[in-house]
C-alpha cells in the first residue's frame, strides 16, 4: 500500500479492535436497537426481489448482526470488517447458528479485494463515518467495482441534514436523546462519534454517491441524523 493511503485500521473514535469493546458491542447496542427489526425494515425499504437468488456484501459488518440475518434468506453473504476482534465474534455467532453460506473477511473499504462475481446488493451500516470525506469518495468508487450494474447500494449512517448554522443545538439535543434511551455509556459513545469520527452533511455525501456511478432512488431519516439511502449502480466507474 502507498504511504499516502489512509490507514483505515487505525483507531478512530470508539476502539473496536479492543477485545472488551468488541465483546460488549452487542450488549450495549441492544439497549436501543432491534437487529432483526432493522434487517426486516431494510429489506422492505429496498425491495430487492427474490433474495434466495441474490448475493450480498456487508462492508463494516461489525459483529455480524445484519450479515447473519441476511445469510438466512440470501444465497451468499460476505461480511467485511477492519476489526479482527469483531470478525472473530461474528464467526462464532455464525458457527453457533450453523450458518455456512457466509464468509467473514478482515478488511475494509479501502483494502477489501473482491475475488468472486460482483454482488447484487452491497450494504454499509454505521461504518462509513470512520472515513474522512476524501476517503469516503475513494470507498464509493471501490464499491462501484464490487457491485453488479443495476445492483443496489444501501447506506445507513449518521448524516447531517440540518442547517450548519444551528449545529450546536441540534447536536446537544440528539446526544441527550441517546442518553435517555440507553444511558450514560451510549451518550459517551455518541459524543465520541461527533468529536472524533467523520459523519458529514447530506449534500456532501449525496454528491459523492452520484460521482461514483450511483443514482439515489430514495432517502429517509426520522431525526435528521440517522439516515438510509437506497441507491442503484447506473454506471461502471473504472479507477485509473
Amino acid at each position: 500500500m502507498k504511504n499516502w493511503v489512509y490507514d483505515e485500521y487505525k483507531h478512530c473514535g470508539v476502539d473496536y479492535s479492543d477485545a472488551k469493546q468488541a465483546e460488549d458491542y452487542d450488549n450495549q447496542h441492544r439497549k436501543f436497537r432491534d437487529y432483526e427489526k432493522e434487517f426486516n425494515e431494510m429489506i422492505e425499504f429496498l425491495s430487492p426481489g427474490n433474495t434466495r437468488e441474490l448475493s450480498m456484501l456487508d462492508l463494516g459488518c461489525g459483529t455480524g448482526a445484519t450479515s447473519i440475518y441476511a445469510a438466512k434468506v440470501f444465497k451468499k453473504v460476505y461480511g467485511i470488517d477492519v476489526s479482527g476482534m469483531m470478525i472473530s465474534q461474528a464467526k462464532r455467532k455464525a458457527e453457533k447458528e450453523g450458518i455456512s453460506n457466509i464468509e467473514f473477511i478482515n478488511a475494509g473499504f479501502l483494502t477489501y479485494s473482491h475475488k468472486d462475481e460482483p454482488v447484487d446488493l452491497l450494504i454499509t451500516r454505521a461504518a462509513l463515518h470512520h472515513l474522512p470525506d476524501f476517503w469516503k469518495q475513494a470507498a464509493f468508487l471501490r464499491m462501484n467495482r464490487v457491485l453488479k450494474k443495476g445492483g443496489i447500494l444501501y447506506i445507513f449512517d449518521v448524516v447531517f441534514h440540518f442547517d450548519p448554522r444551528g449545529y450546536e443545538v441540534k447536536i446537544d439535543d440528539w446526544v441527550s436523546e441517546f442518553e435517555k434511551k440507553a444511558g450514560k455509556k451510549i451518550r459517551d459513545e455518541v459524543e465520541t462519534h461527533i468529536r472524533d469520527e467523520h459523519s458529514t452533511f447530506s449534500w456532501i455525501l449525496e454528491g459523492m454517491i452520484e460521482r461514483a456511478g450511483f443514482k439515489i432512488e430514495k432517502c429517509r431519516t426520522a431525526d435528521g441524523f440517522l439516515t438510509e439511502y437506497h441507491c442503484i449502480k447506473v454506471e461502471d466507474i473504472s479507477i485509473e
